[in-house]
Formats: structure tokens, sequence, C-alpha cells
């Protein structure tokens, strides 16, 4: 099965960028206020992996 959301991204400062993690990943992955996501970008494939790290 797939999950699908899209959120949009905004300016937070003048050089990084910001967006929302939607409800259903919040609810299906159980992720808090302060927990950590590691960001893996795979140069080779153009492929993103997110790892959650609970606090």
């Amino acid at each position: 099965m797939n999950i699908e959301e899209k959120t949009k991204v905004r300016n937070q400062g003048e050089i990084s960028l910001i967006t929302t993690i939607p409800k259903t990943y919040v609810k299906a992955l159980n992720i808090g206020s302060g927990d950590t996501l590691e960001w893996i970008l795979n140069t080779e494939t153009e492929t993103l992996e997110l790892k959650i790290a609970k606090r």
C-alpha cells in the first residue's frame, strides 16, 4: 500500500525552506515533538530517505 500526500514549501530565512509533516504520517509513524528526522539523499539515484529518531 502506498500513502501519498503533498505539502507546500515556504521560505524560512534567506537560505532555508520549511514544510509540514502531514497528519497521516504523524499518526502512522507516531511522530512527536522532539523527534528527529534524518534526511539521506542518494545523489546517484536522486532518491530521498527519511529516518525518524524518537526522543
